[in-house]
């Protein structure tokens, strides 16, 4: 009997060494992610990125940047540095780490990363991506594609030069937006030199081909973005047997994998009891079963049969709360970070320092939602979770905000107890389901504007200044498992005449979304 498979969460994709060699400090990197993060691929990023001509640059610009290969002394260092790190962070059973790097070539095939199953690859300075996979096959090596949807020929993939043994899944999800299509309300729309998102280098073209590739999301961030894993630009998740290189590895070849853009969205999707990523013989009706336990509450499930919606299930309105007496599971997330831009009235640094306890009951679990390093992963005894954020007000990407989602276990009736900062809040669960909750720090904004600015509440005509210049945190409406867990089966009696596949879509109410990788269907011969 094969083990029972868990969710690992990870990232595949945080770019290392984007700009020199003093842009990044591998163990912050590496004890960033271990925070929060299950495993991680290290992306080490072997473009040099250069402006043209600088010496002709006219003030007051700041010109603009080409990209071509490292000089091959900068890549072994820089390469070399890397892989000592991933050797060095990785820890079966509590952190995993796999070598990694960014291949562009001459961006005709799409960008690739290049991963390892353990330390001793090579950088390949090749121009295509057939030239790569000659180069990298034989190897415990994985080729995984990124921002797909963009112009095929210019950085966007393509589809015609794919071997799925190569690359077995690509990264549907990330800060550049969604390439599961070229029409789709994530679009393709943060990277104004490299977008749009076009048709031919999607996800969906890349299915319509009778390609066998998993979906996933990562980040394809870098330091100044946040932490590795930065909230709200994508995060894969792997089924696997255990915590180590070879059972993440292991499932990484097997496509049990899936992307969420946030949220850590647990998906249990599978066809006559396979998991996602396999492909399978049937020759009658199909019974397919989805589960999924949101951070949020669920507001759709969608079952896709060769890219056409065949069953939804629209959670919202079906659930109820809870009633007194009634004992249940509860997220309640809390996010902090709104207050002053930069160089208003200071730019340093701001903390949090917290305690939620619950009067009876008790807190199962605190999941992160963060965006930048620094944070203090919360303990958890019994009633009591303390835990510390960190905001930067010069963060150069949105969300600007930190949040912790905690779950926890009570009745209706049963009070919890937010201390933050010094303010504290009090309410029931009955209460914070009704709406969500601000904590406005008015008084410390008055003093500081005070003792920095010299400016005299009398001197202000609106009190709006003192919200708009204090820090702020906000704890959201509070969500039963009723509504944050929902389920879809289908018994689908159509038979597969030629191989076709079944694959999953989730949205909360939040609008943080999952993506499943398929699961493939042939004809019993």
């Amino acid at each position: 009997m094969s083990e029972p498979l868990r969710i690992y969460w990870g990232e595949s994709h945080h770019n290392i060494y984007v700009r020199d060699n003093t842009d990044v400090d591998l163990d912050a990197v590496f004890c960033g992610a271990r925070d929060h993060l299950d495993f991680t691929t290290a992306a080490y990023y072997t473009p040099l990125l250069y402006y043209y001509r600088p010496e002709e640059i006219p003030t007051g610009q700041s010109g603009f940047r080409l990209e071509a290969w490292k000089p091959k002394d900068r890549l072994d260092r820089e390469w070399a540095l890397v892989q000592e790190a991933t050797r060095q962070y990785n820890q079966p059973g509590t952190f995993v780490t796999f070598p990694g790097y960014e291949w562009q070539g001459d961006s005709s095939s799409g960008d690739h990363n290049v991963a390892f199953r353990r330390e001793g690859g090579q950088i390949y300075c090749v121009n295509t991506l057939a030239e790569l996979y000659d180069c990298l096959r034989g190897q415990d090596v994985v080729a995984i594609p990124h921002h797909t949807a963009y112009l095929t020929g210019m950085r966007g993939k393509d589809w015609s030069a794919h071997d799925e043994s190569m690359s077995p899944y690509a990264e549907l999800f990330s800060c550049h937006g969604c390439s599961e299509s070229d029409e789709t309300y994530v679009g393709m729309w943060s990277n104004r030199h490299m977008g749009p998102g076009l048709f031919g280098g999607t996800y969906e073209d890349a299915l319509r081909r009778g390609l066998h590739i998993g979906a996933i999301a990562s980040g394809d961030t870098f330091g100044a973005w946040g932490v590795s894993g930065t909230y709200g630009t994508g995060l894969m998740a792997a089924l696997a047997s255990d915590l180590t290189r070879d059972g993440i590895w292991e499932a990484l070849r097997a496509r049990r994998v899936y992307g969420v853009s946030g949220d850590r969205i647990q998906l249990d999707f599978r066809v006559d009891g396979h998991p996602m990523g396999e492909i399978i013989e049937a020759d009658g009706p199909c019974q397919i079963d989805v589960g999924v336990v949101g951070l949020d509450a669920i507001d759709r499930i969608e079952l896709l049969r060769d890219g056409r919606v065949i069953a939804t299930h629209c959670h919202q309105g079906t659930w109820d709360a809870p009633k007194p007496g009634q004992r249940s599971r509860y997220c309640l997330r809390l996010e902090a970070g709104w207050g002053p831009d930069p160089g208003e009235i200071e730019t340093s640094d701001h903390y949090w320092d917290g305690q939620l306890t619950v009067d009876n009951g008790r807190i199962l679990d605190v999941v992160p939602c963060w965006t930048t390093t620094g944070q203090t992963p919360a303990t958890i005894k019994g009633r009591v979770a303390r835990f510390g954020l960190r905001t930067d007000p010069a963060r150069i990407a949105q969300p600007w905000q930190n949040a912790n989602v905690f779950v926890v276990e009570c009745a209706p009736e049963d009070r919890v107890h937010l201390e933050l900062n010094g303010h504290r809040l009090d309410a029931s669960l009955a209460e914070c389901q009704q709406g969500s909750r601000l904590i406005w720090y008015r008084e410390e904004c008055v003093e500081r504007l005070r003792k920095l600015r010299g400016l005299q509440p009398e001197e202000c005509e609106r009190d709006d200044t003192y919200y708009h210049l204090a820090y702020k945190a906000k704890l959201h409406r509070a969500v039963p498992e009723s509504a944050y867990r929902a389920e879809l089966t289908l018994q689908d009696d159509r038979p597969f005449e030629r191989e076709g596949y079944y694959r999953v879509r989730v949205e909360q109410r939040n609008g943080q979304r999952a993506w499943s990788s398929p699961i493939w269907m042939r004809p019993k011969r």
